[in-house]
């Protein structure tokens, strides 16, 4: 006991050594544990920078080849064609494609010019046949990480999206149509949340928005025509010179001339002044919508007939339809205007 007593100090000052190496030794392998996986960190990073250099060094050579796009279809393998083909077509709505983004002339619908080789590549194919815009379709899914914040990749997302919708429904498949339709009018809407001075997000809101009333109550389609076309009446003056805000604008009128009584009687209920137009308004919209793209656009001048029909004015509208089936049948569209342009001059060729 004395030998403790007498020897305090020494014992403290030993426990003391003894707290302090272990504290020094747990303090050391930290250190050691951290620099380690600090230069794992750092490992990671030279290998992004090393991958980030080539991607550059890829688009540095893709941009000085003439002629080449930023993205070809070709250039990947069968097996991630069909991973794209099947990632494309068995969404079934925008939560499912925002999943997998990570959250995410006539004057056409490029906006002055295209800033991006793949938006180039897209718009042509758009002017192009079914299969072309399945293609386009494709390219934009396969890229949509890369514009999480871009309009004017949304519009085109929505645009391309509404056209796989009809072509599937061409084909039958009603259930699909509905899902990409209504995934197209969300698009759109992104493209309007980022940039609501973007004529073509304006548009193809209204284009889709239009589209779901096909699925939607009277009282709901009645409301979403006005929202179509209050969106429309900005796209046109936003963009006054392209063709299919004015067409567009002819549809909207046509649209409200041709209501049903029943669907007259529910918007009267709804607003204290129910949407109007008239045949002769129609015409107007649509005659532009040639003047800016002159004989060249089937479905146009077919509207263009029906309101001459509309306005008892027979044989003006006979030379519509003789013009309008003139013109190359190309698309989805092209096709349906076809067959009732033959209809409607069988009906009213003898007049």
């Amino acid at each position: 006991m004395n030998f403790f007593r007498q020897n305090n100090a020494f014992f403290a000052s030993l426990g003391a050594g003894m707290v302090i190496g272990i504290m020094y030794w747990r303090m050391t392998q930290k250190i050691m544990r951290e620099l380690q996986s600090l230069s794992g960190v750092i490992a990671e990073l030279q290998t992004e920078v090393v991958q980030l250099k080539e991607k550059l060094d890829n688009v540095a050579r893709r941009r000085k080849s003439p002629g080449s796009g930023f993205f070809s279809l070709g250039a990947s393998s069968g097996d991630d064609d069909d991973d794209v083909y099947e990632e494309a077509y068995a969404g079934s709505d925008l939560e499912d494609l925002e999943e997998q983004m990570i959250i995410t002339p006539k004057q056409t619908d490029q906006d002055i010019e295209p800033t991006d080789d793949i938006f180039t590549e897209v718009d042509q194919l758009l002017e192009g046949a079914d299969e072309d815009k399945q293609k386009a379709f494709e390219i934009l899914q396969r890229n949509k990480s890369k514009y999480l914040t871009d309009p004017n990749f949304y519009w085109r997302f929505s645009k391309t999206t509404f056209q796989v919708s009809q072509i599937l429904g061409a084909k039958g498949d009603l259930e699909k149509k509905k899902e990409y339709v209504y995934t197209a009018k969300d698009l759109a809407q992104k493209a309007l949340d980022l940039d609501d001075q973007c004529a073509n997000a304006h548009k193809w809101f209204a284009i889709t928005i239009g589209s779901v009333g096909e699925y939607e109550s009277t009282q709901d389609k009645i409301k979403n025509g006005f929202i179509y076309k209050e969106h429309i009446e900005k796209a046109v003056s936003l963009k006054p010179l392209d063709p299919s805000n004015h067409y567009l604008l002819g549809r909207w009128c046509y649209s409200v001339y041709m209501l049903s009584w029943i669907e007259r009687k529910a918007a009267a209920a709804l607003y204290a002044t129910p949407p109007s137009s008239t045949a002769e308004e129609a015409v107007v919209h649509f005659l532009k919508a040639d003047e800016l793209n002159p004989g060249k656009w089937k479905e146009n001048i077919l509207f263009i007939a029906k309101c001459y029909i509309e306005m008892r004015q027979y044989k003006e509208s006979v030379k519509w339809l003789i013009k309008g089936q003139q013109i190359p049948t190309v698309s989805q569209d092209d096709k349906e205007a076809e067959v009732e342009m033959a209809s409607l001059l069988v009906k009213y060729k003898s007049y």
